[in-house]
This record gives C-alpha cells, structure tokens and sequence, in this order.
C-alpha cells in the first residue's frame, strides 16, 4: 500500500529521505570544494592583472624618469650623472605610489596612508640602489669594452660614483637606464605587493 500525504502526493520513505539526505550531503560537499579552487582562479588571475596594471603604472614612471634624467644630464643643466638618476627616479617613485595605491592596489587603501608610503619608500630605496648600480657598472662595462684594456672598471664606476663630470653618450646612458629599469621592476613589483599594499 503507497502511503498519500495530504496534498495528494505520494509519501516519502525513510529509504529515499536518507537518499535525499546524502545527496544533498554530496552537493554540499561539492560546493565546499569548488570556492576553494575558484578562489584560488581568481587570485591567480588578480596576480596577473596586478602585474599588469603595475607595469602599465610603471610605464608611466618609466618615462617620467627618463625625461628628467635626460633633462638634468643631457639638457643645459648639465648635472653629473648619479644627481640627475637619483632626482628622475623618486620622481617617478611619487608617480608610481599614487597610481599604485589608487588602482593598482586599490584593495589596500584601508591601510593609513603614512605607513604604505613608507614601505613604499624603503623598497624604492633599495631600487635606487639597485638602478643606479646596474646603471653606472652597465655604462663602466661599456666604455672598457669600447677602450679595451686602455681603462679599468672599477676607476671608471667610481669616478662616476664620485660625480665626475664626464659627460657619456646619449645612447649609452639611456640604453644602460633602460636595462636598470627592466631588472629593478620584478623587484618593485613583487616588493610592494607582498609588503607594501597587502592587504
């Protein structure tokens, strides 16, 4: 005999509500697992767009940088070389924090503003160092490789070091800021979103 609920259908059985059960146990259990993977999609992808927008944002800072290295060192100013990397690349750093924390990392803008500008500081101050060295050692490597064995290294990184006023091609300087640049972004890069602006 088929048991009849009160609305005129067919009465369940202890047999098919546990089956019931255990497939919406299943169901659950499947929907505990799959946010876990598709976070983890979307936090990759969120890397990789942050990679992005970061390189874009250092685009931009690129070009600030060489305009006012150019500017100094090139132009009529004439500043020796170090002053004039030092001054175009924390200007492009100004650059790269207000874009950086207002899209790039925009997620972390609860942080207070003070703190994030500091660590931003402190790793671009390690990125001055590593611009400048890679810079200077990549126009020293050249200008022995230009002169052979007529000049040492070492005398010519430290002279520029020192702030000799040597004056050096355009396309040397530029050329040797440029691989700088394209080491020291990874660095920035990976710094200011695992330090920085994390959030």
């Amino acid at each position: 005999m088929i048991n009849v609920e009160s609305d005129g259908q067919p009465a369940s059985s202890p047999d098919d509500r546990e089956n019931a059960r255990g497939a919406d146990d299943g169901l659950a259990d499947a929907f505990d697992v799959a946010p876990a993977a598709v976070k983890r999609k979307l936090h990759e992808r969120k890397g990789v767009r942050q990679f992005v927008k970061f390189c874009i944002v250092g685009g931009s800072s690129f070009f600030v940088n060489f305009a006012i290295f150019n500017i100094l060192y090139h132009g009529k100013l004439h500043l020796s070389l170090v002053p004039a990397l030092s001054i175009g690349f924390f200007v492009s750093v100004f650059n790269g924090f207000f874009w950086n924390r207002n899209w790039t990392f925009k997620e972390a803008r609860a942080t207070s503003v003070g703190d994030q500008y500091t660590k931003f500081l402190l790793v671009n101050i390690v990125g001055w160092f590593l611009n400048t060295g890679i810079t200077v050692s990549l126009i020293a490597g050249f200008m022995v490789f230009v002169q052979h064995d007529h000049v040492d290294f070492w005398r010519i990184f430290w002279d520029i070091i020192g702030g000799n006023k040597k004056h050096y091609p355009i396309l040397i300087t530029n050329g040797a800021l440029l691989g700088a640049t394209g080491f020291v972004v990874f660095w920035n890069f990976f710094a200011n979103r695992k330090w920085t602006f994390k959030h």
